[in-house]
């Protein structure tokens, strides 16, 4: 079986990435390697490989003393090994002379100042080691200490380190960007990442902003890849045209409006789609088009190199009924059709 390196940078710069307003939109997307006889290959580490173990080059970051840099990356840790309904299981393994993006059997999370390196413009960077059935067997992250700094106050001068971690380390897992949140201006200024967006949302947070706990978004994905099957479920169906033609990249919105659950997925290149890792109870179901920045472009897999294929033409539709849905459970054959 091969195995290869996919290197992703996930995190673009804040010049760049701030400049566009999006509406807000919701579905949070597994990183799809490939799709083939009628099944996604999706990315995601065996349940033998829990905990997963990570360990931080020297000193971590030099912009931050006292041990709370440490504290940030294992408070980042721990806030995706809770999630309710999730087999994950991240663990801090201490420091160590090691070096992102080689194969040397360490999942690494690499600081470096290397005037060398060019990361263009990107805040971190993921390697993942994926074989042809997408199991993960080693994962690094690179993070820009030389054109960023960091910081665990929430200062102006610098990004939030766990917030910056803490998104990372969802692509660690598996997960891809997620389209859920929106970008606001705020009185005149340039435009910023809204509070209530995805950790996994593809426009990094900027100076003063945090987020440093998981949306219900981000909670759905990684119970979806890593369910222990009890607490929650899930919805599937198709989207087609009415004329019977797949929708392929198609936003799949659930909610749930007494708790405020907001869930999605996108649908795959024969129309399908599986919103997992859903809480017990009664959604109302949206299916729209994906919209910038949180298009198939800033997404990865099978959306990215597929991307001319993805149909954002069509008039956002409804569904008239409410779905139920139960632990432990699947609500199949929701089918959906846009014109």
């Amino acid at each position: 079986m091969n195995a290869r390196i996919l290197n992703r940078r996930f995190s673009l710069g804040l010049l760049i990435a701030l400049c566009v307003i999006a509406a807000p939109v919701s579905a949070y997307v597994p990183l799809t390697v490939s799709f083939s006889d009628g099944e996604a290959v999706i990315a995601h580490w065996r349940d033998s490989a829990f905990p997963v173990t990570v360990v931080a080059s020297e000193g971590l970051s030099p912009d931050i003393g006292g041990g709370r840099d440490v504290e940030a990356l294992q408070s980042a840790l721990n806030t995706w090994s809770s999630v309710d309904g999730s087999n994950a299981r991240l663990r801090y393994g201490g420091e160590g002379d090691v070096q992102a993006g080689i194969i040397d059997g360490i999942n690494a999370i690499e600081f470096t100042t290397a005037p060398g390196l060019d990361l263009s413009g990107a805040i971190t960077v993921s390697y993942l080691l994926i074989d042809d059935d997408g199991v993960i067997s080693e994962a690094d992250i690179l993070v820009n200490n030389r054109r960023y700094t960091f910081n665990t106050d929430g200062g102006n001068v610098g990004l939030d380190l766990e917030t910056a971690l803490l998104r990372e380390l969802g692509h660690l897992l598996g997960l891809d960007s997620s389209p859920i949140g929106e970008m606001e201006f705020s009185g005149g200024q340039q435009a910023t990442v809204a509070d209530d967006s995805a950790v996994m949302y593809p426009v990094p947070r900027g100076p003063t902003q945090l987020a440093r706990s998981l949306t219900e978004d981000d909670k759905a994905a990684v119970a979806a890849i890593y369910s222990n099957g009890s607490s929650r479920g899930s919805i599937s169906g198709r989207v087609t045209t009415q004329s019977g033609i797949p929708v392929f990249g198609a936003h799949v919105v659930v909610f749930e409006p007494v708790d405020q659950v907001l869930v999605g997925a996108v649908t795959l290149p024969d129309g399908t789609y599986t919103v997992g890792g859903l809480p017990p109870g009664r959604y109302v179901m949206r299916v729209e088009p994906l919209e910038s920045p949180a298009d198939a472009s800033s997404l990865g897999g099978i959306y990215s190199t597929l991307s001319d294929l993805v149909n954002s033409s069509f008039r956002p539709a409804f569904l008239e009924r409410y779905v139920d849905v139960v632990a432990g459970s699947e609500a199949g054959g929701v089918n959906l059709e846009v014109q």
